[in-house]
This record gives structure tokens, sequence and C-alpha cells, in this order.
């Protein structure tokens, strides 16, 4: 079976055995091909988190003065409310963007970029998440004492 690709005007052909699948032969095409470099995503993922960080920032401050001033009656290291999840969500989609889309810069492929930009942002998206409701609950417990370094 022959394929023909056509990249940028001229024309890839393919010789495929007959016992591979098309959808084998396109899903290979995914993970050997290197795209152009999507210089476009990294800046928008970039502006985004920047913007997603400062809703982040924001919400955060204002939790803590709630329950400084005693306004709040829920506890601070609740830290599973919709103003902070997702500003930091919106903080992990734009990493894991910004973090795929760099690494397809240095001839990685969409797929082997992605995945990469999975592993790290979820892995460090989780810790960072943790480790907040920890020093919350540290500050909540010992005052803002507890946290001298």
């Amino acid at each position: 079976m022959r394929i023909i690709y056509n990249k940028g005007g001229s024309d890839e052909v393919w010789n495929v055995p007959l016992h591979c699948s098309l959808h084998r032969v396109l899903s290979l095409h995914v993970l050997f091909e290197i795209p152009d470099p999507p210089y476009f995503l990294i800046g928008i993922a970039a502006v985004c988190g920047l913007a997603c960080g400062k809703a982040f920032e924001v919400s955060i401050k204002r939790k803590t003065k709630e329950w400084s001033e005693g306004r709040s009656s829920q506890p601070l290291s609740k830290v599973y409310e919709v103003r902070l999840f997702v500003p930091y969500l919106g903080i992990c989609v734009c990493s894991w963007v910004f973090v795929g889309s760099a690494l397809t810069t240095f001839a990685v492929t969409w797929a082997i970029g992605f995945a990469m930009s999975t592993v790290v942002v979820v892995s460090s998206g989780l810790l960072v998440w943790f480790q907040l409701k920890k020093l919350l609950k540290t500050l909540e417990e010992g005052g803002s004492k507890a946290l001298e370094i």
C-alpha cells in the first residue's frame, strides 16, 4: 500500500505493508513528525498563566485577610474552594501548554512534548497544592510566627 503525504508543497510517498492499518501509520506519523515551533502558543500560555497567577494571588490574600479579621467561619486550611481552585487549575493548564509547546521548539514531537509536560505539571502541581494546604494549616495553628524562617 502506498500513502502519499503532502507537506508544504512536496509529496512524500510511504510504502507501507498491507497488514498495517491507516490508523497505525497515522499514529506513527504523529509520534515521529516534528512540527513547526508553536511560538504563538508559548506566548499566549505565558500571558494567560500570569493572569491566572495574579487571580490566585488576589484570592489567597483575600482568604487570609478574611480569616485573620474573623469574618470567615471556615478554617484557613480548607483550600478546596472554587475561588482558589479555578485560578490554580488555570495556572496548571497554562503551564502544561507552555511547557509542552516549548518542548516542541527543541525538535520534540507534539505527543512526546505534551506527554513529558503532563508528567512534570501534574506532579509539581499536586506537590504545590498539598504544600499550600500544609502551609495554611501551619499558619492557622500557630499564626504568622509559625512561618518564621
